[in-house]
């Protein structure tokens, strides 16, 4: 081999060994549906800081629309606001955090700010649980059977792993 090709060759691996060492070192923030019994993903996306979702559903006794609106920040989850159209059991009256407001016939809070270190869900069709994220509803009562568990958190992963998990 001339000194030529060797360098290149050398080079080649460098480069090759930057790549698949970066997909290693380097995170990617994950918002992650896990059926929690059978501990499985069964929805994953890269997020972002500013990233919104919302968990919409009806409620159980009152049959009026309830949405929970949420922001990944700080790479975790946000509850920023609430709104639903009647005083259903328990649904608040008030707010103890955020701005309570009362507008076209909807209760809305806004403004809560409370981190959550991750959700908890039953869904339920009855309940008819909804996940909505960037303007795309995934019918959780449609796609898994009543009573699963859900658990919805934010996980931090490599590029690697993220990768790994698309097939």
């Amino acid at each position: 081999m001339n000194k030529n090709k060797l360098f290149n060759f050398f080079l080649f691996g460098l480069l090759l060994f930057i790549i698949v060492f970066s997909l290693f070192v380097f995170k990617v923030n994950t918002l992650q549906l896990i059926d929690y019994k059978a501990d499985k993903i069964i929805w994953e996306e890269k997020v972002k800081d500013g990233d919104n979702f919302e968990i919409k559903y009806q409620h159980s006794v009152a049959r009026t629309p309830v949405i929970e609106f949420f922001e990944i920040k700080d790479g975790k989850i946000l509850l920023t606001g609430t709104e639903y159209q009647s005083y259903g059991a328990g649904l608040p009256t008030s707010a103890e955090q955020g701005d309570y407001i009362v507008e076209n016939d909807r209760f809305i809070i806004k403004n809560i700010n409370q981190f959550l270190p991750e959700i908890m869900l039953r869904v339920s069709d009855y309940a008819k649980h909804e996940f909505i994220f960037k303007q795309e509803s995934f019918k959780l009562y449609k796609n898994l059977k009543t009573e699963t568990l859900l658990q919805i958190k934010t996980e931090k992963i490599s590029y690697f792993t993220f990768i790994l998990r698309r097939f």
